[in-house]
C-alpha cells in the first residue's frame, strides 16, 4: 500500500489558511499557525534527543494532538496508555522512552512537558514533510476484562482511511462552534472522533474534557458536535431543555449500549437523537445506528463487509483493518440486507451446572424488575463458580433495601427472577451500589466488579 489519499498524514502540506482555529481552550482560539509551531518545536526536541516510542497522556486535547504528531514528525512510535494510573505506569514502563505530559505527574519515568519544554531548533524541516502513513504506527493498550494492559497496533493509514469515511457520512466541515467532548482522548473512540476528525476536516475541538453536563452546557455553542458515552447520557435527568437555539448538530456515543429510554432523553435535552457507534479499537468504527423504538439494527458503514464464524461472533471486513479482517468476540445475528443486532459478548456466556448462561440475558431479566434500575453480573470463583449481582436500585428498591437489609433483598429478587430464569442462572450474591463501576466510556471492567465481593456484605 503506497501513502493513502487521508488527510491526516499531510496536515503540514495540506494546510494553506494558518489563521483558521484548530482549538478552542474557553474563550482562547488556538489557531493553524500555533499548532504547527508546537509540534514543530515538540518534534525538533524529540529528534535531538532520539526519542524511537514515546507515550502521550496530555490532559489537555491540543497538547496531546501536539505531543502525537511531534511524535509522528519525529518518526517515533507514538504510545497511548489507557491512564496514568501508577499501575498503568509501571506496566509499560518498558513500553516507551519518554514521556509526554502537560502537567507535573507522580510517575517514575523520563517525562517530557508538551507545553513548554524545547530542547531542539530543527523541527520546522521535520514538520514541512508529510507523515509516512505506512509506517506510523500508534500503540493502543486497552485494559481488557482482565485488567491487564493489552497492546493493540494501529497504522496511520489505517486511522486515515477511517476519517475520510466518517467525514463522507456525517460532513460538518461548515460547523465554526468546535467539537465538546465528555470522553477521553486516551481511548480510540474519544481520539478519532473529538480530536483526528476534527483535526482532518478542519473543524476546531475544545480541548476540555467535560465530567459534568453542568459546565459543558452552559459554555457550548449551538449547532456544535458532541462526543460522549452512554454513562453521560443516562445522567442528564434533571436537566432544562436547551433552547432551540443552542441546540447541538449531532451527538455521537459509543462505548456500550444506549438504553433507547436515555435516546429520548437526549433528543428531549439536547434537541438531537443520538448517533451510536459500534466498533472497537482494532477495528475502529464498524456500524451505527440511531434508536427509535428500540433495538434498531446496526448498519455497517461503507466498505465493511460482515459475517459470522461457526460460533456466531462478528467476523468484519475492512479497509482500515489490519490485515483486511478481523474476528471478534460479539455474538450477532446477521439480517438480511447485511445489518446485524448485537446479542453480546462470547466471553459473556459461561457454563454453570452444565448450563451455558447469557450474562447479558441475566442483566435484562434484572433490569425488568420494578426495584432495579441498573443491573451487572459476574461470575465468582470458588468451591464451585456462582453468578453475582451489582445492582443500582430504583427509589422504591432502595426504601425496600433500607426496610428489609441486603439479604433479604437478595432473596426476594431470586424469587422474583423465579418466572423468568432458572435457578442456576439466577445471582447468588448481590451488591447494592449507588452506581455500578464503569471505564471512562461506560464499558463494564468485569476486574473492578469482582473486587467489589472481595469482602463480605
Amino acid at each position: 500500500m503506497g501513502l493513502v489519499s487521508g488527510r491526516l498524514h499531510w496536515l503540514a502540506q495540506g494546510w494553506r489558511d494558518l489563521d483558521v482555529a484548530v482549538a478552542w481552550r474557553g474563550a482562547t482560539v488556538l489557531r493553524r499557525r500555533d499548532f504547527l509551531a508546537d509540534v514543530a518545536r515538540v518534534a525538533g526536541a524529540l529528534h535531538d534527543c532520539g526519542c524511537r516510542r514515546g507515550a502521550v497522556v496530555a490532559t489537555d486535547a491540543y497538547w496531546f494532538a501536539v505531543g502525537l504528531f511531534a511524535l509522528l514528525h519525529a518518526g517515533s512510535r507514538v504510545v497511548v496508555p489507557p491512564n496514568v494510573l501508577p499501575d498503568t505506569m509501571h506496566l509499560l514502563a518498558d513500553q516507551f522512552d519518554l514521556l509526554l505530559v502537560d502537567e507535573a505527574l507522580p510517575v517514575v519515568v523520563p517525562t517530557f512537558r508538551i507545553d513548554r519544554d524545547s530542547r531542539g531548533n530543527n523541527g520546522r524541516d521535520l514538520v514541512a514533510a508529510s507523515i509516512n502513513a505506512d509506517i506510523a504506527v500508534f500503540e493502543f493498550y486497552t485494559s481488557g476484562s482482565t485488567g491487564e494492559p493489552k497492546r493493540i497496533n494501529k497504522m496511520l493509514a489505517e486511522m486515515d482511511i477511517e476519517t475520510d469515511v466518517l467525514d463522507s457520512l456525517w460532513n460538518h466541515a461548515a460547523t465554526i462552534p468546535p467539537t465538546y467532548a465528555t470522553v477521553p482522548h486516551q481511548h480510540y473512540f474519544g481520539l478519532v472522533f473529538r480530536l483526528l476528525w476534527p483535526l482532518a476536516a478542519g473543524r476546531p475541538f475544545a480541548v476540555e474534557t467535560d465530567i459534568l453536563w453542568d459546565g459543558l452546557l452552559a459554555r457550548a455553542s449551538p449547532q456544535s458536535v458532541l462526543v460522549t458515552s452512554p454513562a453521560h447520557l443516562t445522567r442528564l435527568k434533571g436537566i432544562a431543555p436547551l433552547s432551540a437555539d443552542r441546540r447541538f448538530a449531532q451527538v455521537f456515543t459509543a462505548g456500550a449500549p444506549l438504553p433507547r429510554d436515555a435516546a429520548d432523553q437526549a433528543e428531549a435535552i439536547l434537541g438531537v437523537r443520538p448517533t451510536e457507534i459500534f466498533g472497537s479499537t482494532e477495528t475502529g468504527t464498524i456500524a451505527t445506528r440511531v434508536q427509535r423504538e428500540g433495538n434498531e439494527p446496526w448498519q455497517p458503514l461503507p466498505g465493511i463487509a460482515i459475517d459470522v464464524n461457526a460460533g456466531g461472533c462478528l467476523n468484519v471486513s475492512s479497509p482500515y483493518v489490519l490485515g483486511g479482517r478481523f474476528q471478534s468476540s460479539d455474538l450477532v445475528e446477521v439480517l438480511p440486507d447485511n445489518a446485524f443486532r448485537f446479542h453480546g459478548r462470547a466471553d459473556h456466556v459461561v457454563k454453570i451446572e452444565g448450563k451455558r448462561i447469557s450474562l447479558p440475558e441475566v442483566e435484562l431479566a434484572l433490569r425488568r424488575l420494578p426495584l432495579i434500575a441498573a443491573a451487572a453480573v459476574v461470575t465468582l470463583d470458588g468451591a464451585t463458580m456462582a453468578l453475582a449481582a451489582i445492582v443500582e436500585l430504583t427509589a422504591d428498591g432502595r426504601r425496600q433495601l433500607q426496610a428489609m437489609g441486603a439479604f433479604r433483598l437478595g432473596r426476594r429478587l431470586r424469587r422474583d427472577l423465579a418466572s423468568t430464569l432458572e435457578p442456576s442462572c439466577q445471582p447468588r450474591r448481590w451488591r447494592f451500589v449507588d452506581s455500578i463501576p464503569s471505564g471512562p466510556l461506560g464499558k463494564r471492567q468485569d476486574v473492578a466488579l469482582r473486587a467489589l465481593f472481595d469482602d463480605p456484605a
